[in-house]
């Protein structure tokens, strides 16, 4: 468990819409994707989400954890080991943790490599909804078989230059991997996650299993989604750095 970076690489048919074929356009297929995941007009009423359930954190452990998420760009991540919950948080512009495992009780910053893993925790929407506006740039690759799914192949360039490679059901227009690129033990490595079992919660369409595999990894990551909260009420205080406590505090006297 030492050592280890826990992320969530945390997003029915599209009734009506025709099938997809080689001659679809990058805004054909987001479109597909955002009504199969429940339409632009509930995404756009989602304000904040909160996810429970399993997380795999080695040699077959499970522990439970709580995924809140808030726009803009505001998460945490608990989770309880050994007794003890360790947070990883983000307000938009400051990222965070708490990791008593590692003996780190107060909150200090996270690396620049960790931050780049919480903003992605702190997406609500997923890479293609509203893409443009959102800085993202997406190209169509073209057709893949992933795990005995047809699937089309999209490049998205996130602002600062990440790139991300989604793959998308040609039957449904839902996700069935995202790949990245991550800086792993000092090394970067291809990270893949599969989007497994979904499931409608308040009108929206969620996966609930994600599968991630890390390149030199000898067992994925596996985090099941329990319980879905749409818009549950998330003070931004939540989301802040506490304060460190005064130099000396809880020393006798």
């Amino acid at each position: 468990m030492t050592g280890r970076r826990l992320v969530i690489l945390l997003p029915a048919l599209a009734l009506g819409l025709p099938g997809l074929g080689l001659a679809q356009t990058v805004d054909e297929l987001v479109a597909r994707n955002v009504a199969a995941r429940g339409g632009a007009r509930a995404w756009r009423a989602v304000s904040s989400l909160r996810l429970s359930g399993q997380m795999e954190v080695g040699q077959g452990m499970k522990v439970p954890y709580v995924l809140e998420q808030k726009r803009p760009r505001k998460m945490r991540l608990e989770f309880v080991f050994d007794g003890e919950t360790a947070v990883q948080c983000s307000d938009g512009k400051t990222a965070w943790k708490i990791a008593p495992f590692q003996g780190r009780r107060e909150p200090e910053r996270l690396s620049e490599e960790e931050m780049r893993e919480v903003a992605s925790s702190a997406d609500l929407y997923g890479l293609l909804f509203e893409y443009a506006s959102r800085g993202h740039a997406v190209a169509l690759l073209g057709r893949e078989p992933i795990q005995e799914r047809d699937t089309f192949k999209l490049k998205v360039t996130l602002p600062g230059g990440a790139v991300r490679w989604v793959y998308l059901d040609a039957e449904t227009g839902l996700e069935v991997k995202v790949d990245a690129m991550r800086t792993v033990g000092g090394r970067e490595r291809r990270v893949e996650t599969f989007y497994r079992d979904w499931k409608a919660a308040e009108g929206l369409l969620i996966p609930r299993r994600y599968e991630t595999r890390t390149e030199g990894a000898t067992r994925p990551q596996l985090v099941t989604v329990e319980t879905v909260r749409v818009n549950p009420p998330l003070d931004d205080s939540r989301f802040v750095m506490p304060a460190a406590p005064p130099a000396g505090a809880g020393q006798g006297r």
